[in-house]
């Protein structure tokens, strides 16, 4: 789920923006340089930022923003969605593995745990 294979201009992409007062929102491939890409958001306006070809803003501050394919990004709030509902039923699933664990073994260990509805 890392990278953005084959993007080209006019793609659309999920900015993420890690940010809990602003939320993520649609953009496009405006340019691809050949060292960053660059993207315009739904108002027309290119963003202010750059990003590297694995979709992470270059920049020096905070967090840095991210770029997703629709379908990164969907695998990325099941990924988040299934990680919670284990945590409530009790299962922390450490940082340190979470990149080892893929989306079909959570769905599997929540249904393990969860009773039959």
């Amino acid at each position: 789920m890392t990278g953005l294979p084959d993007v080209k201009v006019g793609d659309p992409l999920i900015l993420a923006t890690g940010n809990r007062h602003c939320s993520d929102e649609p953009v496009t491939v405006s340019r691809i340089g050949r060292k960053y890409l660059y993207v315009t958001r739904e108002n027309g306006r290119e963003y202010s930022g750059r990003f590297h070809p694995d979709g992470v803003e270059d920049s020096q501050y905070g967090a840095r923003e991210r770029l997703y394919t629709p379908e990164q990004y969907d695998e990325l709030k099941q990924r988040t969605g299934l990680l919670e509902r284990l945590r409530q039923a009790g299962i922390d699933v450490k940082h340190e593995v979470r990149s080892e664990v893929t989306t079909d073994q959570l769905r599997a260990l929540l249904a393990v745990i969860q009773p039959a509805a």
